[in-house]
């Protein structure tokens, strides 16, 4: 795992993310507008929903992420239950929220919404990268409400100290990735960056040409400002502060709960002409890191795939699907199995 797979800027975190077309894809059209504004007590957060069932997913993104970075499994999920993905605080069509954002706040932040849209429990949980603290904290403290979990290249807590071990200048990336966003976020608090600076080539979001036009203007407007910035530089310093504590504190069995990690395998922009000597063996830590999360739950497996990027909902969509269908029939044949008999 390389930083920029978790501690990545901005810019490049969203570009990571998208599909390269020469045509605008038309079904892309819905997160060119908010689907549903969630009040969750002064302000609000953007939740898409599709589907009808239990359990209810909830699609939870990494760092910089939006219910966009979902677009390649959320219709076919919903085909087989009810799914919800939703904007953090301040992405997508999200309102600001305070800082700091750690693990803690972007929980109880999930935990607002679930109530606030009344979205009935059990849920299964999935979590990609940055997600996947978050709702391992949230399973923490509403265990009785989780029926599974899907954690999709998921963050452990303090990865940074232990990729830094056998990845010498790991933790200096990270570090450099953070002092970036800040510059963007300085640069911003100045004023909406002219065309063509350095500014705008280096925070203000690209479009892509799989991207209708309105998404695109969305995109470039939410990073030409300073909200959308300070509350992904706030998540990036508490990820490796403290909402690790927060997370590795809040640590608990999970019994038997059906759970299921995802694990790539493929660098997310290689160099043929400068490889990254390190690579696999940052890898080899993290399926070991992968590996305790799994056995948090009797029932826990950690799962490789094979030539998925980070963004494996992305590069390796079926493997993500697969999992989370996988976990939803569990939690229905354990309701059903409990079912009084009359």
């Amino acid at each position: 795992m390389d930083v920029q797979r978790i501690f990545i800027s901005l810019s490049v975190c969203l570009a990571s993310t998208m599909a390269i077309a020469s045509q605008p894809n038309p079904s892309l059209e819905v997160y060119g507008h908010p689907q549903q504004l969630v009040d969750i007590g002064g302000r609000r957060l953007n939740l898409y929903c599709l589907g009808q069932g239990s359990p209810t997913v909830i699609l939870e993104s990494g760092l910089g992420g939006s219910t966009i970075v979902w677009r390649t499994v959320h219709a076919d999920l919903a085909k087989t239950t009810r799914v919800c993905a939703y904007d953090r605080a301040a992405f997508g069509y999200s309102d600001p929220g305070p800082l700091p954002r750690d693990t803690r706040h972007l929980a109880d932040d999930l935990a607002a919404l679930t109530r606030a849209a009344s979205l009935r429990p059990p849920y299964v949980l999935v979590g990609a990268s940055l997600g996947g603290m978050i709702v391992r904290l949230y399973a923490d403290t509403h265990l009785r409400d989780v029926g599974g979990m899907v954690l999709v290249d998921p963050e452990p807590e303090h990865e940074e100290k232990r990729l830094d071990a056998v990845s010498p200048g790991f933790i200096q990336r990270v570090k450099h990735s953070i002092e970036s966003d800040r510059a963007c976020l300085s640069a911003l608090e100045a004023g909406v960056p002219a065309p063509g600076s350095k500014a705008a080539a280096d925070c203000v979001d690209d479009p892509d040409p799989d991207f209708p036009p309105a998404v695109n203007a969305h995109f470039a407007e939410i990073t030409s400002h300073p909200p959308y910035y300070r509350e992904s530089l706030s998540e990036e310093e508490e990820a490796i502060g403290a909402g690790s504590d927060q997370v590795a504190a809040s640590k608990r069995s999970y019994g038997d709960l059906p759970l299921i990690v995802l694990t790539s395998t493929t660098p997310e922009s290689p160099d043929p002409n400068h490889p990254d000597p390190y690579f696999d063996a940052r890898t080899k830590v993290v399926i070991e890191m992968h590996d305790e999360i799994a056995r948090l739950s009797s029932r826990g497996e950690n799962r490789t795939v094979p030539g998925a990027t980070h963004h494996i909902m992305l590069s390796a969509p079926q493997a993500v699907i697969g999992a989370i269908n996988e976990v939803v029939a569990e939690v229905r044949r354990e309701r059903s199995a409990v079912r009084p008999q009359h």
